[in-house]
């Protein structure tokens, strides 16, 4: 998987590029938690071309949620339809600002 900074800013935009699995899920988590440290609290996530989700993934996703939860935002944009059936499978449609 790659992380591609899109925007700088307010709010920060990255795409994720291949598959958020057991193997990537900590770049994504050590990632997100250096933004945090550094400040930067309003994420947006492409999903585009994110192909796949595991669990292990949905796991830093919901530890980025409880952050942006408490100070800051997170949303997920163009998610792609394999990816968004995990998502509602999960019933993580209904906690994720998805648009």
């Amino acid at each position: 998987m790659e992380i591609i900074v899109k925007e700088e800013g307010t709010p920060l935009v990255f795409s994720l590029v291949g598959r958020l699995d057991t193997n990537t899920s900590p770049q994504l988590d050590d990632y997100a938690s250096d933004l945090y440290k550094k400040g930067i609290v309003d994420l947006v996530v492409d999903m585009s071309e994110c192909v796949f989700v595991s669990s292990a993934g949905l796991r830093v996703i919901v530890a980025m949620q409880k952050r942006a939860a408490v100070k800051g935002s997170l949303v997920f944009k163009n998610v792609v339809p394999e990816v968004m059936d995990v998502f509602s499978m999960t019933g993580f449609d209904k906690i994720l600002t998805i648009e």
